[in-house]
């Protein structure tokens, strides 16, 4: 039966009684996490040490003092990006798709090899001088 919902007509439990989902299959709803789950615990807790549960991932540091703002690191993370799918899909695919995989494999010594033949290395490679700065480099005057 069809009713007209209406400020005078309307019956909050009974409307409540009609829409309600009755579950009768077996739950897999773990019933040992409902503590941590309670508003009330989580509440409790956060008077007593001033602070909220954190959660099992733990913060991550390092170095990013290269990265002045947020737009500059969305831009150098979108140009990696860019990079790496400009390669290959032969290439792609030895690091699964993924970008991170591939800038852990450039960065290791080791995969010199593997990297020439992939054609990712050319064979003549510039090797920078490093000079201290007591060391004069060619073509400066000694101070």
């Amino acid at each position: 039966m069809s009713r007209v919902k209406n400020p005078i007509t309307y019956d909050r439990d009974q409307n409540s009684a009609d829409s309600r989902f009755v579950f009768t299959g077996v739950s897999r709803t773990k019933q040992s996490f409902k503590d941590e789950c309670d508003i009330n615990n989580i509440l409790r807790q956060f008077n007593v040490t001033g602070q909220l549960f954190a959660g099992s991932v733990q913060p991550q540091y390092g170095d990013f003092s290269g990265i002045t703002d947020y737009q500059s690191a969305l831009n150098a993370v979108m140009a990696a990006q860019d990079s790496f799918l400009a390669l290959p899909a032969k290439i792609r695919s030895r690091f699964d798709n993924d970008p991170a995989l591939f800038v852990e494999f450039a960065s290791d010594e080791a995969n010199k090899d593997e990297m020439k033949a992939l054609g990712l290395l050319r064979e003549e490679t510039v090797k920078a001088v490093v000079t201290s700065p007591s060391e004069p480099v060619s073509g400066e005057p000694a101070q």
